[in-house]
């Protein structure tokens, strides 16, 4: 068998796939900066409307570019070995550590000179300044707390969808053929070269992304990234509704939804509940745990007891979701989002 042969490329092909946070925080980020992208994207657009002071504070954080994503995180999430990394504390805890060793002369060749500028000269500016790095950190933590309650649940099914393109791609389906043709400039006038690299065994990162658009290109030292139309596979298609699904089964219980119904306008604590509706309280308490592990219902200790209600933005946030999912599906043949690099 010759090295012209497709299957005798594959086999010295270095290629895995798993979900990455900082990734899917760099989309959501992305999307925070871009207001055209937000009808393309409503299950993110949608967490971001009801926070306009967290999305001000992403616009004005960075003064170099008012549309320049935050790629430099995810440079720094290499850096750090995090890129994989799926536990929020963890990721933290690592480009925490990682910031004062990260360089800051890459070529980061999936970038145009401008943007690769941009983005080292703010690593060069989160390692002098300590301040600055905090409230970048703390910046980070705030935009992703509303989603990891979607994303953590979609992980399954996000390894499964990344699994799927490693196999087409072991299989003997084209790099070009697996994005669909969909990337950046610099990507499509790099994917000969990119491809031949990848058959002579560089390694490739394929990550599956829940909030992702189209295609992504990153090109690290010693690693090629590719996220690409992943939205489109069954597999993450049901990983963005698996998170939704759960907590419509949550309130699709009858006694636990006229509960929540009574909180939304009587904030009361568990024997209130249990009063009202002639239930025993370990009953109440089994019914607000669930409403709690879905976000529905907030808890708040006044006068030494604790009060439940429930909680209007999650409530909101609920149907706009289950809206979103039935727009994205209706939408996705009509117009595609645009591509990311």
């Amino acid at each position: 068998m010759t090295m012209d042969d497709p299957m005798a490329q594959t086999r010295s092909r270095t290629l895995r796939s798993a979900p990455s946070l900082a990734t899917d925080l760099s989309w959501v980020l992305s999307v925070a900066l871009r207001a055209d992208w937000r009808p393309k994207f409503p299950s993110v657009s949608e967490q971001l409307a009801r926070r306009e002071a967290l999305v001000e504070r992403v616009r004005a954080f960075w003064s170099d570019s008012e549309e320049t994503c935050f790629t430099e995180m995810q440079v720094l999430a290499h850096h750090a070995g995090a890129l994989e990394e799926t536990a929020p504390a963890a990721l933290w805890a690592a480009l925490e550590g990682a910031i004062s060793t990260v360089p800051t002369d890459l070529g980061l060749e999936s970038e145009s000179p401008q943007d690769r500028r941009i983005f080292l000269e703010r690593l060069v500016r989160l390692k002098e300044s300590p301040t600055l790095f905090r409230s970048y950190l703390d910046l980070l933590r705030d935009v992703w707390e509303p989603f990891d309650e979607i994303w953590q649940p979609a992980l399954p099914l996000l390894r499964e969808a990344g699994q799927q393109v490693v196999a087409e791609m072991e299989s003997g389906r084209t790099l070009k053929e697996v994005t669909r043709g969909e990337s950046c400039e610099i990507f499509k006038a790099s994917l000969g070269e990119i491809t031949e690299r990848i058959d002579a065994g560089y390694p490739l990162l394929v990550i599956p992304c829940l909030f992702f658009g189209n295609s992504l290109y990153l090109e690290f030292p010693g690693l090629t990234v590719i996220g690409s139309g992943l939205q489109r596979n069954d597999a993450a298609a049901r990983a963005r509704t698996e998170a939704l699904a759960r907590r419509l089964k949550t309130v699709a219980d009858p006694t636990r939804l006229a509960l929540l119904h009574y909180l939304a306008g009587t904030p009361s604590t568990v024997g209130d509940l249990a009063t009202a509706f002639g239930l025993a309280q370990p009953t109440v308490s089994m019914h607000m745990k669930s409403l709690r592990d879905s976000g529905l219902v907030r808890s708040e200790r006044k006068d030494g007891r604790m009060q439940l209600s429930a909680d209007p933005g999650a409530l909101a946030s609920l149907v706009d979701e289950l809206r979103g999912v039935v727009s994205d599906s209706a939408g996705t043949a009509a117009s595609d989002p645009p591509a990311a690099t």
